[in-house]
């Protein structure tokens, strides 16, 4: 695994080799432990390797079939090796030497555009077909791997990264002011709105579950992958079914990601999601004699702050439990004290290639990998969508399910389960699900006098000009963004939006650019494919029952994850706790900065300028005392207003 670039150049006699070597170089600014490049006039491929499998040792790409027909470029790690083993008739003694661009060689081989259907894993490849005269590109369903592409009139170029794409054929360097409206509009850490856009104008991504191809006829994609038409539903006779089959599932997600050139990481937190995991994962490593490194970020020791009532600042009890039923993971705890969110701003932007809103977690994230990249960490597992597949559980979804469904007396069963969860009256519970369930346009009409006076770009400062002129309201009524009034959806609402690409989007570009900073492959078992299937394809039923959320996962999870965490339904873990608190030492200075990039005038034709001004005034000389949503503003300013001035001065 590492990264890919190449180049095509279409209809004309024109070489690829100087243009496609200018991109590798670039790319090259990452730390590779072996590139290669092959080019055969209008084609030029480029890889870098990241020895993070055992089998990344043995890659040598770009490489070819034997009857030299077929090219391949691959960012890759394939999962499923023992099912294609099988499939291809190769011996399971062989699997050791077999790498996995083989593996997506002989898929290509035998299933031709189809073949990304058959393989799962983290993945983004390019293959030159010689024969056709037309280059193959495919991205992974779940989007864990980027691929960058820009495509004019002559040539079709793509890369890993963005910034390699830039200045093509002495084209100047844009960015697109489309993506920049709809990043400062939306109220959240999301970054865009349309997973196809960037940043830079001319530069867009292929989506996730899709292959491209690129001939003399020029450029079309298409989506290999479509969950809700797909996914066939699952139904067994007996809870315990589902119970081992999601164990089976689960447990083979885990053991596809141990697969590493070195040790393995995980970022730790007290929770159902990394905590399963790493208890999956543990006594699999202990059987080979290795170790877990987990890592887990605890608040500075001066931030004393008392959390409100169901909330946990600091989750190192927690995860000593886990630690403690598993003795090979060697935990490390860590503040890094010496830190807040703007402290690496500008490596960060570097490496994310664009303003970013992750902030509050980059204080611990970035600076673990660098700390497991010195503990020889070839791997760092996560439990990043674990919400969304493996500890499932909405309670409102649910209720609002069986209210549409009509099935009152299971509804009032449910509200009595909860009821006794949490020890809160019935009466008092009904009264809180009242407004999950009643119609969404009941609760529209009931608050219209407020739906009037509600300003969704309350909270942000995004030019009003740009918002009229590329329509961002439009867009963010599309993926229900910046809204006064929350939608409960029911469960085919809920999977609708769970499979999503967006999110997909936004985690696969922050991993894959961290990992190539790091040189540690972020893989996430509760992102396999197989298992976001599995459960999107079983009953509501099997995520709640009798009020308690992620069902599945605590009777999955009996014997394996300790049950003070398993059973636990009361209290969760807020990580980057005092991410605000750490900001009063550099307040002022952020402050200062903010005014500073207003009297520069980078932020005026993006930013409107006296809302910005009215924030900071707001914010005052003690940021404790300051709005959540205000410091958020002003921090995504002064992100922004850095990368334009570093856009500024490497593309004047």
């Amino acid at each position: 695994m590492g990264a890919i670039s190449g180049i095509v150049v279409i209809g004309s006699d024109t070489d690829a080799a100087p243009a496609g070597s200018a991109i590798f170089e670039k790319l090259k600014a990452c730390s590779f432990e072996r590139t290669g490049e092959w080019t055969d006039h209008s084609v030029h491929l480029g890889c870098g390797i990241i020895y993070n499998t055992p089998e990344s040792r043995l890659e040598e790409l770009p490489r070819s079939n034997e009857s030299r027909t077929l090219v391949l470029t691959a960012d890759a790690i394939i999962d499923n090796r023992a099912e294609l083993l099988e499939s291809f008739k190769l011996e399971p003694e062989e699997s050791r030497v077999i790498t996995d661009s083989e593996l997506i060689l002989r898929a290509y081989e035998a299933w031709g555009y189809s073949c990304p259907e058959h393989l799962i894993g983290d993945y983004a490849f390019a293959l030159w077909d010689a024969g056709k005269q037309e280059l193959f590109l495919a991205r992974d369903a779940m989007g864990s791997r980027t691929l960058y592409y820009s495509y004019e009139r002559g040539f079709f170029a793509f890369c890993t990264i963005e910034t390699p794409l830039l200045k093509l054929f002495g084209r100047p360097a844009e960015l697109n002011e489309k993506w920049i409206a709809d990043f400062l509009a939306i109220d959240g850490i999301q970054h865009e709105m349309e997973c196809e856009e960037t940043v830079y104008r001319g530069i867009y991504q292929l989506p996730p579950a899709h292959y491209g191809i690129v001939n003399a006829e020029g450029f079309s994609k298409k989506k290999y992958w479509e969950p809700l038409r797909d996914i066939k539903p699952i139904r067994f006779k007996t809870d315990e079914e589902y119970v081992e089959a999601f164990k089976r599932c689960f447990s083979e997600a885990v053991e596809c990601r141990l697969r590493s050139a070195g040790e393995t990481g995980i970022f730790l937190s007290g929770g159902m999601d990394s905590g399963s995991i790493a208890c999956v994962a543990a006594p699999k490593l202990a059987e080979k004699g290795k170790k877990l490194h987990g890592f887990t970020s605890i608040p500075v020791p001066e931030f004393n702050e008392r959390p409100p009532r169901m909330t946990i600042y600091n989750e190192s009890r927690e995860v000593g439990l886990i630690a403690e039923a598993y003795p090979n993971i060697g935990m490390t705890y860590s503040s890094f004290a010496d830190k807040n969110c703007l402290t690496d701003i500008d490596e960060l932007i570097q490496v994310f290639e664009q303003p970013y809103k992750v902030f509050q977690n980059m204080t611990w994230y970035h600076s673990f990998l660098k700390l497991a990249a010195e503990r020889n960490c070839a791997i760092m597992l996560n439990g990043q969508t674990g919400n969304n597949t493996i500890s499932y559980g909405n309670f409102a979804v649910h209720l609002v399910t069986l209210s549409r469904q009509g099935r009152i007396v299971s509804a009032a069963r449910e509200l009595y389960g909860f009821s006794r969860l949490v020890n809160e009256p019935v009466t008092k519970v009904l009264k809180s699900a009242i407004p999950v369930v009643l119609p969404h346009r009941l609760k529209l009409w009931r608050h219209r006098t407020r739906l009037r006076e509600f300003d969704r770009f309350h909270n942000v400062v995004v030019k009003r000009s740009l918002v009229h002129k590329w329509n961002v309201t439009e867009r963010l009524d599309q993926i229900e963004a910046n809204t006064p009034i929350s939608r409960f959806p029911d469960y085919e609402e809920d999977r609708k939006a769970r499979t999503s690409p967006l999110p997909f989007t936004h985690i696969g570009a922050v991993e894959t650019k961290l990992s190539l900073a790091s040189g540690i492959t972020i893989r996430d078992p509760s992102r396999d494919k197989r298992v976001f299937e599995f459960c999107l394809a079983i009953p509501s039923g099997q995520f709640v029952r009798s009020g308690q959320e992620r069902y599945l996962l605590r009777r999955a999870m009996k014997g394996i994850l300790p049950d003070p965490i398993r059973l636990n339904i009361v209290a969760k873990g807020l990580q980057s706790a005092d991410w605000v608190h750490r900001l009063a030492p550099i307040w002022s200075g952020v402050l200062a900065e903010a005014g500073q990039a207003l009297e520069k005038g980078n932020l005026e034709p993006y930013v409107e300028v006296d809302k910005l001004r009215e924030k900071l005034a707001k914010a005052g000389g003690d940021v404790s005392k300051a709005e959540d949503s205000v410091v958020r503003s002003i921090l995504t300013a002064v992100i922004f207003s850095r990368f334009i001035e570093d856009f500024k001065q490497r593309h004047s």
